[in-house]
């Protein structure tokens, strides 16, 4: 069992590259904080579409390099890694939807099964996972979200998957959830700009298949702001790491632009009721802060 003096974080993403194109920042400052900092990566990321260079012939070569990548990028960012392997299940409308392995096709209760056996193992004080609408509606982010809550009213519950106690894995109160998501100011600001420059900006991303005008919360949402500014470049180490999926896509913006896209990551706090606005996800937890000094942000 871990001490419960060591704060935990335990991040809950679908593919591979969710952690680090998202809440990288985040994952990085904790660990380097001296937070113990994990990741649990839903899907095996095998309906990607990897870049031109990327010599994956079928999808079961392209969920292999991923996983690799995703290695990488959690060494990086300082994380420990779990994996559920459920395959990717590709977006809303894809064949990859119909195939008998995907996270699309899996029973809710079993994947929130398998997240209470890892919270259980985990123990984390602080979840971080998609929030309902997936960010851009992706159907694994929103079913991965709707597992975590369903996780999440059992993993407490010394009822609820029984057998999972006998096999060591017991009850945990996790403190606080929150959801990743994008505020809609600079969304809007992006769609301006893409109609200026004459693209649609229903038709955004690499393969086209993002509707930027459903993508955002409105500020009264956003609950907790996180300065990442001194993990950037961690963050793009970890982004870097996923290669197949074009490595993040910012490192071409003004340094300047760049900076105030990214310097902070927000979130919605789901559970408890939010308390108003805060820039520490741990902010007022009766859970000690590390008392090891935080390693350089360059390590």
């Amino acid at each position: 069992m871990k001490p419960h003096t060591t704060r935990r974080l335990l991040g809950i993403f679908a593919h591979p590259d969710d952690e680090s194109f998202g809440p990288g920042g985040t994952l990085a400052k904790y660990a380097r904080e001296g937070v113990d900092v994990h990741v649990c990566t839903v899907t095996d990321g095998a309906a990607g579409s990897p870049t031109s260079d990327v010599n994956a012939p079928d999808s079961e070569a392209l969920a292999r390099l991923r996983l690799r990548e995703l290695e990488c990028a959690c060494e990086e960012l300082g994380a420990h890694l779990h994996i559920l392997g459920y395959r990717d299940s590709g977006m809303e409308g894809s064949p990859d939807n119909r195939h008998p392995a995907s996270l699309y096709q899996a029973d809710l209760d079993t994947v929130a099964e398998d997240l209470v056996r890892v919270m259980r193992e985990v123990r984390p004080h602080v979840v971080i996972t998609h929030d309902p609408t997936g960010g851009y509606f992706h159907p694994d982010h929103i079913k991965v979200n709707h597992a975590v809550r369903r996780a999440w009213a059992k993993v407490n519950d010394p009822h609820a998957y029984p057998h999972l106690r006998a096999e060591g894995y017991e009850p945990w109160h996790p403190l606080r959830l929150y959801y990743t998501v994008i505020p809609r100011a600079p969304v809007r600001w992006l769609i301006r700009l893409l109609r200026l420059l004459g693209r649609d900006p229903r038709r955004f991303g690499q393969n086209g298949d993002i509707d930027l005008t459903r993508v955002g919360v409105p500020e009264e949402e956003i609950h907790a702001r996180i300065d990442v500014s001194r993990y950037l470049k961690v963050k793009d180490r970890a982004s870097a790491c996923h290669r197949s999926q074009g490595g993040g896509g910012f490192g071409g913006l003004p340094a300047w632009l760049r900076h105030r896209l990214m310097r902070h990551e927000h979130f919605t706090l789901a559970y408890p009721a939010p308390f108003g606005q805060h820039d520490d996800l741990f902010a007022h937890l009766d859970v000690p802060a590390p008392t090891s000094h935080a390693q350089d942000v360059d390590t």
